[in-house]
């Protein structure tokens, strides 16, 4: 049944506004920190380029429990989990601008509350996502993957955006009080969430006493559901591989613009912001470019883009004059942002729509953990890397190695046509468009 052409009920379209926020304001605070802290660390702390990278592998490490946090989520609130991890993120942060104020701040407390704040970070990946389909209908998921898609993007065109032009006028510890405020409104937000509607799902009290001496077997449940899912294996494998490479290069991004090209804190923002703004209309046209060329066309096409599109960072040193090398640097960032926001939005409706309620949250976990313990490896091996090799070469090569991991989607299958949609998909398109 086909409920696209009715609007929502009322409660739904509250929560999922309430849902929306939240995400939102959450990730521009998120993303403001990948800019801040790591500015941070260099211009306050006069971190170096291994330093820097370390930053993103404690922040990452977290990720190996993933499996276990996707396992709880599948026998608790979840949306208790999700207010956890904001307002706990909220108290982290904080405590950066309040070690400063009294000249205490040092590396190892960055790099502590980096890590805890990635813990809360997964668990509000895993949460969200999970979450999302126990307050919408599957025929209505693929609309608000791309709404959040869509915020998605614009968090990251906004963020960095953000720190960088804080960074630049009043300091960066400012840009952490961003993060501080950002976490206690998707809170708050979270709070006003009510997630018993008929037809949603939360464990019951019986099934969580009586499955919490078994959680070991649901972590084994959610990889082996990835796994008995081809097209679900084959993305986690892409995804692994990708998020590998575009870890090493983001590690030392940061460093390659401020000391390799000479970029200022404002022109790194620019770089961030204006290449992401494509990204929020590449994710609210996804339902379209997946009607228009298929959804299997759609899953290969971006991911082989977005490798090639952080690949030519290296080539702005081969740029004549500063506007060149930021036209080059904006437009890698764009073409990145579209794909990826496109590639996300598809993943996650797939997911969602394929894997059984009771374990959804289990098998998303596996997928993410997989996919960010290649992060963290990558993270950790541009801090390694960064001591020996020149930032350039390592640009180079992590952008080859991301063009080769996206040409691995050849190999996904999901069973749709490639080409003219379906009549469902076409039915669902005219609806959403009135």
């Amino acid at each position: 049944m086909i409920r696209s052409s009715r609007r929502p009920a009322r409660p739904t379209r509250r929560n999922l506004n309430r849902l929306w926020f939240a995400q939102s304001t959450s990730l521009v605070g998120l993303q403001t920190g990948s800019v801040a802290v790591p500015l941070l660390a260099v211009d306050v702390l006069h971190a170096d380029a291994s330093q820097v990278a370390l930053i993103g592998t404690v922040s990452s490490l977290p990720w190996l429990v993933a499996p276990l946090i996707g396992t709880i989520a599948d026998r608790t609130r979840r949306k208790r989990l999700l207010v956890t991890s904001h307002l706990g993120r909220a108290g982290l942060w904080l405590t950066i601008p309040a070690a400063y104020a009294i000249g205490r701040l040092t590396m190892q407390q960055v790099w502590i509350v980096s890590a805890l704040a990635g813990l809360l970070g997964v668990v509000f990946a895993v949460g969200h996502r999970a979450f999302l389909p126990t307050i919408l209908a599957a025929e209505d998921l693929g609309a608000a993957n791309g709404r959040m898609g869509g915020t998605d993007a614009a968090a990251r065109a906004t963020g960095p955006a953000l720190a960088g032009y804080l960074t630049q006028f009043v300091g960066a510890i400012w840009s952490v009080v961003v993060q501080v405020a950002a976490s206690v409104l998707a809170g708050i937000a979270t709070v006003g969430i009510r997630p018993d509607q008929p037809g949603s799902y939360e464990p019951d009290d019986d099934h969580r006493i009586s499955t919490r001496t078994t959680w070991w077997r649901g972590i084994v449940d959610g990889f082996r559901c990835v796994y008995e899912i081809k097209p679900l294996r084959w993305l986690a494998i892409v995804e692994t591989g990708y998020l590998f490479f575009f870890d090493l290069v983001f590690a030392i991004v940061v460093v390659f613009f401020r000391n390799t090209l000479g970029l200022g804190a404002a022109a790194i923002g620019v770089i961030f912001s204006a290449g992401s703004l494509g990204g929020v209309l590449a994710a609210l046209m996804t339902n379209r470019i997946r009607v228009r060329i298929g959804l299997d066309r759609s899953i290969k096409i971006t991911a082989i883009l977005r490798g090639v599109a952080i690949a030519v960072f290296p080539l702005s040193l081969l740029v004549p004059g500063h506007i060149g090398v930021i036209a080059v640097l904006v437009g890698g960032r764009g073409v990145n942002a579209c794909a990826w926001s496109v590639y996300e939005v598809l993943s996650d409706t797939y997911q969602q729509t394929r894997l059984p309620e009771e374990k959804r949250g289990s098998a998303i976990a596996a997928i993410l953990w997989a996919g960010n313990l290649a992060a963290t490896v990558g993270s950790a091996g541009a801090a390694a890397l960064a001591t020996t090799l020149d930032p350039t070469a390592l640009l180079s090569a992590a952008g080859v190695g991301a063009v080769v991991a996206g040409c691995l989607s050849l190999m996904i299958s999901t069973g749709a046509p490639d080409g003219p949609a379906t009549p469902r998909l076409r039915r669902t398109h005219r609806d959403r468009l009135g």
